[in-house]
């Protein structure tokens, strides 16, 4: 005889955002669309949270860009990507036939980038229920910080991401001391939540050559550790 399902009620509200449970994707887990559906029934998580995407297509860093460790793995792809328009016209219709929710993530170099990145998705249809502001990557205008790891940077990333008529939601990093403050900042600024966190900053390094393993030398550590 089969137990009765439990009638619980997963129903998760993140700002404006309700969901029918609070299982999600990470970004960069599960690539950009549908890829997982061969396995489960997207609609029944509670969002698939798409891989990071910049305005224009991007390349990444240079290989190496994985590396085992004995408690997990330092990786360093370099946000590669095809591109929001890209996106847009290749991947999203497949997720919209899957009925998942959707939750588009944007990342950018300046503010300007990620400016562009979320006027691209301005128009996007209501299964995309967010846009996730990857503010965990370098700054090229303060080549010292990450956008998450300066006040103002977090501030002027999300002030400018408010083109596109969606809730927003900011990704933080784990690697400063100020992530309090950064938090409280970005949501002053417009997000309705934070996520939290990105990898931890790690090195490998080849002793006999005495260099770092990885094409950008370094990455980011995730796993157990």
């Amino acid at each position: 005889m089969r137990a009765a399902k439990a009638n619980v009620d997963l129903t998760t509200t993140l700002g404006s955002v309700t969901l029918p449970n609070p299982v999600m994707t990470a970004s960069g887990t599960a690539g950009y669309g549908s890829e997982l559906s061969e396995y489960m029934d997207l609609q029944e998580i509670g969002a698939i949270v798409v891989k990071s995407l910049h305005a224009d297509k991007w390349e990444g860093n240079l290989p190496p860009r994985l590396h085992p460790t004995p408690s997990g793995m330092l990786n360093s792809v370099g946000l590669q990507g095809p591109g929001v328009k890209a996106w847009i016209d290749e991947k999203l219709p497949s997720l919209r036939n899957s009925n998942a929710r959707i939750v588009a993530s944007i990342w950018g170099s300046t503010v300007e980038e990620f400016a562009e990145a979320a006027f691209l998705l301005r128009d996007s249809p209501p299964e995309v229920v967010a846009i996730e502001i990857n503010a965990s990557c370098p700054n090229l205008e303060d080549r010292r910080k990450l956008f998450s790891h300066s006040i103002q940077a977090i501030t002027e990333v999300v002030e400018a991401a408010n083109v596109v008529n969606k809730p927003l939601w900011a990704k933080l990093s784990p690697n400063t001391p100020e992530l309090p403050d950064i938090a409280e900042a970005a949501h002053k600024a417009g997000a309705e939540a934070v996520v939290i966190a990105n990898t931890v900053l790690g090195m490998a390094i080849d002793v006999e050559s005495r260099k770092p393993i990885l094409g950008a030398k370094r990455g980011g550590l995730s796993g157990p550790a």
